[in-house]
């Protein structure tokens, strides 16, 4: 069935259940993006009912509608099978038709065909030659900030520099496969063709030599620099390849890169269909014997997404780490979830990624959150490749996500035995925990590339002092180089009693981020009155440590 083309429309939203939170976005919005495609809606029937009726047939007769177009997500219908695109044809709204299939006890579920977007933004920096999110030598940046936030890669060079036999999907917008610095690295299926016009290898895409474009339904994985530029800035951060004398160096000197476009148009947006098929089609090269380790996703968007979670979660299952950005709105992605980062809480193959800048600080745009944002990584002016054999600078948890799917890559390239989950945990636990991102991400620290390559934990810090929260009842103490167990809360020099150690917020190192106390209304209001500084002081009573003082008052 003809491919359905995705037109970004703005929409009036009336009911309160089709409002996402925190939607990711490139830079300051003028007017509200849209929310998910006009006119179409995702329907997943139930496996017994499939059995008896094709999910076409069934999607057709809980939804009849004139003009009505059903089209499968998978076209061999063997990942997520039973998961429809049903264009209503303005026959009725997106909601009444989500509630309407949503009655139909065939129908596992229903909803809105969500919009994603590109979370690049472009920034009007200085032209950085240096690739400070690499290295600090030669990093001018660095050396005048006195600061060292990258992720390790030229020690973690000394061990690996990548496998051509591990594959990393960028599914975003097209790559420019042509590039000086990518064409060595760019994927090649060994079982397709190049311009027969046959499906050689009978996976249902005609000529799918480098990906494929799920945006235009077509081989063209690049159609032009304005609507392919995020991609191919995202490619190149992950695997440029590297000592060759030309532009710059990826992650991964060695790695192979697939093209999956499913973002375009001046928007840079896609639909949440087009996303799911992009991962389906990563899944099933891998079913063929491609070796699909990771895939990147710097993009977000929509409200929660059944459809979308059971694909990554598939991806997961077929051995693929799904890395993707936090987002750009400088919020808490616990108190306000940001798809699809928030699944990296409930998925075991799911990273979400926060950015950081040159001064080792979470960039004043990223999205964070203790419980669903897992690491964080360089993303603010990042030097990458550009369409036409060019090279920019652009910012965004787009940037910082690629760095995390290089490590990847690498890690792979070295113990191929892994599973997406170790992988996860392992670039997790042996991040460099950092002041700024104490308590802030589930690491509190920024990728480290050699520490995971060699399965190296942190060192422990001595205890310093990033906040202090006092509520009506509790003091809390977010920072670094807490010991679990001993640590104590001085105030004015004073030892507070009955510490809580909380263990989700405990490093790898043996170190806590987060020390609380109850102290009750009465007694908060006797030790801090308005208006008034007190000292806060840690004490590791084991090692003898105490932190720098603290100022804090209470207004």
């Amino acid at each position: 069935m003809k491919k359905f083309l995705v037109v970004c429309l703005c929409l009036v939203i009336s009911s309160f259940a089709f409002t996402p939170h925190g939607n990711v976005y490139s830079r300051p919005r003028e007017q509200p993006r849209p929310l998910y495609v006009e006119d179409e809606i995702l329907i997943k029937v139930k496996d017994d009912a499939a059995q008896f009726e094709l999910p076409e047939q069934i999607a057709e007769e809980i939804l009849p509608a004139r003009g009505a177009q059903v089209e499968p997500i998978t076209k061999r219908q063997q990942i997520l099978p039973g998961l429809i695109r049903f264009k209503l044809n303005g026959q009725m709204t997106v909601e009444e038709a989500v509630q309407r299939a949503k009655a139909d006890p065939r129908v596992e579920y229903a909803e809105p065909d969500y919009l994603l977007y590109a979370n690049d933004t472009q920034p009007n920096d200085p032209y950085f030659k240096d690739m400070w999110g690499l290295s600090s030598v030669g990093c001018l940046l660095c050396q005048n900030n006195q600061t060292n936030p990258n992720i390790n890669a030229t020690r973690a060079w000394d061990i690996t520099t990548g496998s051509s036999d591990v594959v990393v999907a960028v599914l975003d917008t097209g790559v420019d496969v042509a590039h000086e610095d990518l064409a060595a690295n760019i994927w090649t299926n060994p079982n397709e063709i190049a311009g027969n016009g046959l499906d050689d290898d009978g996976d249902g895409f005609i000529d799918d030599v480098n990906g494929w474009n799920f945006y235009d339904d077509d081989k063209g994985v690049f159609k032009k620099a304005s609507d392919d530029s995020h991609g191919t800035h995202v490619a190149g951060i992950i695997g440029a390849e590297g000592n060759n004398g030309i532009g710059v160096t990826g992650v991964a000197w060695h790695v192979r890169l697939m093209s999956l476009k499913f973002l375009g148009g001046s928007k840079g947006s896609g639909s949440t269909a087009d996303a799911v098929a992009g991962i389906n089609y990563a899944i099933e090269q891998r079913k063929r014997g491609v070796n699909v380790r990771v895939i990147n996703a710097s993009w977000g968007g929509g409200g929660y997404s059944q459809s979308l979670r059971d694909a990554i979660a598939a991806a997961g299952q077929a051995g693929i780490l799904f890395v993707c950005a936090a987002g750009n709105d400088g919020e808490d992605v616990d108190q306000t979830p940001d798809y699809p980062a928030a699944y990296s809480k409930e998925l075991s193959n799911t990273i979400s990624v926060a950015a950081i800048d040159a001064n080792d600080a979470i960039a004043s745009f990223s999205n964070y959150g203790h419980g669903t944002v897992s690491v964080a990584a360089p993303g603010q002016s990042i030097i990458s490749t550009l369409p036409g054999n060019s090279y920019g600078n652009f910012s965004g948890t787009s940037m910082a996500t690629p760095f995390v799917s290089g490590v990847a890559a690498l890690l792979w390239s070295r113990e191929p035995q892994l599973t997406p989950a170790e992988v996860k945990q392992r670039i997790v636990s042996t991040a460099e925990p950092t002041i700024a991102l104490a308590s802030r991400i589930l690491s509190s620290g920024r990728v480290n590339a050699y520490n995971a390559l060699t399965n190296a934990a942190p060192q422990p810090h001595r205890p310093e002092i990033a906040s202090v929260s006092i509520t009506k009842k509790d003091v809390t103490i977010d920072g670094l180089g807490f010991i679990n167990g001993s640590a104590i809360i001085e105030v004015n020099g004073v030892p507070l009693s009955s510490i809580s150690y909380d263990d989700s917020y405990a490093l790898a190192n043996g170190t806590l981020t987060r020390l609380s106390v109850y102290l009750g209304k009465k007694t908060i209001r006797r030790m801090f009155p308005k208006g008034e500084q007190e000292t806060f002081t840690i004490y590791n009573p084991t090692t003898g440590e105490r932190s720098a003082q603290f100022k804090w008052a209470r207004y």
